[in-house]
């Protein structure tokens, strides 16, 4: 065991090179993909936490508003939150992420240990052979793939093999003991990543039907019910409360995160589809290609690998029992076609007979199971299929003559993991985006008063512009964007904005020669009223001659930018409700109003007095 662990280190470090070098220089993930967003949620968990706070709720997204919100992984927040108190959310969140491949490898070697000792007797000999489950599972390329994305949360796939070992012991010896391990291993496998612990729950009814059919005589039946109704009891009160809290957070006002039935239905059938060819196709060859059809880098790997599956067709063969294998074909012909979601999808478009879709169980499960409504994603069942064919793998490693396993067993070994890393459509080494955060951040952390920060370009692409939320981990204070929200409602609302968003994506490649001035100096205002304290433009997001057009409208609306720091440009706002007449008379002045725009709930209510209409004013020349 103190080898596989030793070895499983080893994977970890290949999946993630070169953290260990650095872990806390950046972050492993595309930086255009969701590794900003599961930064920012690590940090924001553990500030929850220290001020005492139950993470279900934020108003540092989405400002004005408050929202509830569960990070989905909070698991690997909680768990290397010591390392956040130490070293910073960025080495929490790498940490996180090797230690999710570790444990990937070590229980899938634990699996395959089990199953192949039960069949080839125990020894070193099968240790040494489930070194390849290990390596198969962990270096997956699915779960490469995922890391790509920066989706830490489904890093967490040690449940699916783990809970698998505890079940299988727990059919074969139904003790007390068996089920406290159990009930363990499954609730912070559901806790860790519920689409892992569902497909857990799945296999054990798959090993548990596998086994009565061919393996009868390896389950206590007469002693079973007991123990594996106190170890699913037990799992459901590990997991219950959380699962409570996250549904919380799903439905109703408020809700950031939605995951209704349309919702999941749109991403199943054009978006999230699995391709039936991509099980087989190497190299980088992606189908359905994100890039071309929405433009985003998230990749969808399924890829099982041709040695992998050559090793297993090899433990088919050499298992001298039909039986023995019989179950884990099983095993591997469920997660396969659950792969596929609802419907056949094959060489880029949906297979159609007499022009309709040809339906397959997903679309049965998706029906009948409140639960499958909120799976968008079943290209992850593939990882179910990886680890069967990591054990039939393992398997067939065991079977050979001991003068062939000398150098067989490492040759074998050696392909899964080449093919895997070099010849797969999954990337290896893996990008890396930089943890490094504007200089100019510092002030405004410094700065004692209260009040959003407004990061422009706001037309970046989603996924991207979440690095605004990274960068609230220096600042601390909130912001208008919100998760897949294009636009904020209050920011559509506000001429500057409408003047900003032509500037950065418009079709015009300069500003018109005559605008109203004052139209933006009331806009610009408006913002403060808001509570919007400052405006950082991203230069180096920006075109030349866009950047130009956006500096001189913010110029025009707020004045000279406050300060500047290589290609970042800081405005500080102040509010005019609070420092026009204030200091003369003591009272609240009145308030200058942006039709259309309306002024933030926390704001002390004030009757305003109108402006004069916007277009009332002769029109300014701005300069180009």
């Amino acid at each position: 065991m103190r080898n596989a662990a030793l070895f499983c280190t080893l994977l970890a470090i290949i999946a993630t090179w070169p953290f260990v070098t650095d872990p806390g220089g950046a972050l492993l993930g595309h930086p255009g993909n969701d590794v900003w967003n599961h930064v920012w949620g690590y940090w924001w968990v553990a500030e929850e936490l220290k001020a005492g706070r139950l993470p279900l709720q934020t108003d540092l997204m989405h400002f004005p508003e408050t929202s509830r919100l569960f990070f989905i992984d909070s698991f690997g927040a909680v768990l290397t939150l010591p390392v956040q108190l130490l070293a910073g959310p960025v080495a929490a969140y790498n940490t996180a992420c090797f230690f999710s491949f570790w444990t990937a490898g070590f229980g899938a070697w634990l699996l395959c240990r089990h199953v192949v000792g039960g069949l080839a007797g125990p020894g070193a000999e099968t240790d040494r052979a489930a070194l390849l489950g290990a390596a198969a599972y962990a270096l997956a390329p699915h779960l490469m793939a995922q890391a790509y994305n920066g989706i830490s949360e489904t890093l967490n796939a040690a449940g699916l093999p783990l809970c698998t070992w505890a079940v299988l012991r727990l059919y074969e010896r139904p003790n007390l003991r068996s089920a406290g391990v159990m009930a363990v291993v499954a609730g912070v496998s559901m806790l860790a990543n519920w689409y892992f612990g569902l497909f857990a729950a799945m296999g054990a009814g798959l090993c548990l039907a596998g086994m009565a059919i061919w393996r009868r005589q390896r389950v206590h039946w007469q002693a079973l019910p007991a123990p594996l109704a106190l170890a699913g009891a037990g799992a459901a009160a590990i997991f219950g409360p959380v699962l409570i809290g996250f549904s919380s957070t799903l439905e109703g006002e408020g809700a950031m995160v939605t995951r209704d039935r349309e919702f999941v239905w749109k991403q199943l059938i054009s978006h999230n589809v699995t391709d039936i060819v991509t099980f087989f196709h190497p190299g980088k060859f992606y189908s359905p290609d994100l890039k071309a059809r929405h433009g985003e880098d998230l990749l969808i790997v399924t890829y099982l690998g041709w040695v992998l599956i050559g090793l297993a067709a090899l433990g088919v063969r050499r298992l001298p029992r039909w039986r023995d294998s019989a179950p884990w074909l099983l095993w591997i012909g469920f997660f396969t076609v659950m792969t596929l979601g609802p419907y056949l999808y094959v060489g880029g478009a949906h297979l159609l007979v007499q022009g309709r879709r040809i339906p397959l169980p997903f679309l049965a499960f998706f029906d009948a199971l409140p639960m499958f409504e909120r799976i968008s994603h079943p290209f992850r069942f593939v990882m179910g299929s990886t680890l069967g064919l990591a054990v039939l793998g393992t398997a067939g490693l065991r079977s050979l003559p001991p003068q062939v396993a000398r150098w067989g067993q490492p040759l074998a070994l050696l392909a899964v993991v080449l093919e895997f890393l070099l010849a797969s459509p999954a990337p290896w080494p893996l990008p890396r985006a930089s943890a490094a955060i504007p200089p100019i951040y510092a002030q405004i952390a410094a700065d004692p008063e209260p009040g959003a920060v407004l990061d422009l370009p706001a037309l970046v692409p989603n996924l991207e512009r979440a690095v605004y939320l990274y960068y609230q981990t220096q600042h601390g204070r909130p912001g208008p964007y919100a998760l897949n929200e294009p636009m904020p409602e209050v920011l559509n609302r506000s001429h500057l904005i409408r003047a900003l968003l032509v500037a950065e994506g418009g079709r015009i490649d300069r500003l018109p020669p005559m605008l109203g001035e004052l139209d933006l100096i009331v806009a610009g205002r408006s913002l403060a009223r808001l509570g919007f304290r400052y405006v950082v433009v991203h230069g180096a997001l920006y075109p030349p001659s866009r950047l130009a057009m956006t500096l001189t409208l913010l110029r025009v609306s707020l004045g000279p930018e406050t300060a500047q720091e290589g290609s970042s440009y800081l405005w500080l706002l102040e509010n005019p409700s609070l420092t026009t007449t204030a200091a003369t008379t003591g009272a609240a002045p009145a308030a200058e109003v942006e039709p259309g725009v309306e002024s933030a709930p926390t704001r002390p209510p004030a009757p305003p007095t109108p402006d004069p209409p916007p277009t009332s004013p002769p029109p300014t020349e701005i300069p180009e």
